[in-house]
């Protein structure tokens, strides 16, 4: 498998003055937003220049495009104080620009196999930076993380294999319609640690976990930078902004989610009933429901309950959770093997998992009202679940400092920012009844 090498180049350096009061170097830097390989000049003090080596095997590559996602500057006119310990502080940054793009000067593209130099400021892209890479029209993006780009150093992507490079055209729209599939690195450590449950097998899976979950951080945040730079409405920004902030948040949380999940050996007993293995739980064996209870569902149980002809399959709603949990309990009684009871909120997340941006489903008003709990058949939660953003929110037993129920998953109503697994400030008094608020079952066993 051919892989991508990156590391440095054409920093233009200038005047170096020695200061002797305050025992330091002053460097003037100059470094281009646009570059080609005919400036692969290796001019000033070889101990500040910086940046990114490139050797790439495909033919037919005729520019690279590197940006910070954090939006640190790459390129522009700086002074570079170095210290007597080695550290460099920029100052008076002139002309900054967080993309630099770098061109081939041969109209058939990079040389294959060859070294190519990008130069850039010393720059901190420990929270991620992005290289497009072109060839015949179409563009692949990579994303890299936990580096940073040292007076005199240079960094290469660290695990960027050529064949894992997907190209589309330019103006593709950003979209996650799948979970992205397990990168042979994370599956060979998963593998290791599943034949040898170690504590250093353990620490190795979870920090590439880390590094994958970063890189998903990484791509959002360059998003939300070209948000900032296209998008004609604040709100758009904000919404990205928001989905940026959560991931950091949460991070170890989501990641501690992510392993669990994984490291669960468990296989569904009956891949034909209606419930979903769900892995990762604490609770003994624990299970949750196919989709939210439906309207017949609960008509079993309440005979009383009334609903409109032809709506089976919709999801009970104008619950409360007293009748939900009345439910939970009647199901109980009628299996001797099995709990029945409401989900927590951890045991929902991990559940559904993390939205995809593009995932179908009925928020925004794009149905009437609510649907069958099937409509969107297609659009599958971490355990095979469906229906789990959208249509209706979901009672959940934990509650929040004010006592009141947290409720999951948005409905037909709601924004789709609403809708996503993470969001936690969404909560109704749980001794009344919603016409957009039905639930969802977890089973565990008995003994």
């Amino acid at each position: 498998m051919r892989k991508l090498f990156l590391a440095m180049a054409m920093t233009i350096v200038t005047a170096t003055v020695v200061s002797a009061q305050e025992n330091t170097k002053e460097n003037r830097m100059n470094v281009l937003s646009v570059q080609t390989d005919k400036d692969n000049r290796n001019d000033g003090d070889s101990r500040l220049r910086c940046g990114i080596k490139f050797r790439i095997g495909l033919s037919g590559v005729t520019k690279i495009e590197l940006e910070s996602v954090d939006g640190n500057p790459l390129a522009g006119r700086a002074n570079i104080k170095v210290d007597a310990q080695g550290n460099a502080v920029m100052e008076e940054i002139g002309s900054a620009s967080a993309i630099i793009t770098f061109r081939a000067s041969d109209p058939s593209g990079f040389t294959p196999d060859k070294d190519y130099y990008i130069s850039t400021l010393p720059c901190d892209l420990y929270g991620g930076y992005r290289l497009s890479i072109y060839k015949d029209g179409l563009v692949a993006d990579y994303f890299g993380v936990h580096q940073i780009v040292k007076p005199g150093t240079f960094i290469t992507p660290e695990d960027l294999a050529e064949s894992e490079l997907e190209f589309e055209k330019p103006d593709a729209p950003l979209v996650e319609k799948e979970r992205p599939k397990m990168d042979a690195i994370t599956h060979q450590l998963f593998i290791q640690y599943r034949r040898k449950p170690t504590e250093a097998n353990r620490q190795a899976l979870l920090e590439r976990m880390g590094i994958r979950y970063d890189k998903v951080v990484a791509r959002k945040k360059n998003k939300l930078r070209e948000l900032e730079r296209e998008a004609r409405t604040y709100n758009i920004v904000e919404h990205m902004q928001g989905i940026v902030n959560e991931m950091v948040e949460n991070r170890d949380i989501r990641i501690q989610q992510q392993f669990l999940r994984f490291i669960d050996p468990r296989r569904d007993e009956n891949p034909e009933d209606t419930w979903m293995v769900l892995r990762g739980a604490s609770a003994r064996n624990a299970y949750i429901g196919y989709t939210p209870v439906t309207n017949a569902e609960y008509a079993r149980f309440n005979t009383g309950f009334m609903y409109d002809r032809g709506k089976d399959d919709y999801p009970v709603v104008g619950i409360s959770i007293k009748d939900a949990e009345a439910y939970c309990n009647w199901l109980s009684t009628k299996d001797s093997g099995h709990n029945y009871r409401l989900p927590t909120e951890e045991e929902w997340v991990l559940a559904a998992g993390h939205m995809p941006k593009d995932v179908s489903m009925n928020s925004g008003h794009a149905e009437s009202g609510l649907t069958a709990v099937d409509a969107y058949a297609q659009s599958k939660g971490a355990c095979g679940g469906i229906d789990f953003w959208g249509n209706c929110w979901e009672w959940t037993s934990s509650t929040d400092n004010n006592g009141l129920y947290i409720i999951k998953g948005g409905s037909w109503d709601s924004k789709r920012d609403d809708c996503r697994s993470e969001k936690s400030d969404d909560a109704r008094n749980g001794s009344q009844s919603y016409a957009n608020v039905g639930f969802r079952v977890i089973r565990t066993d008995s003994n």
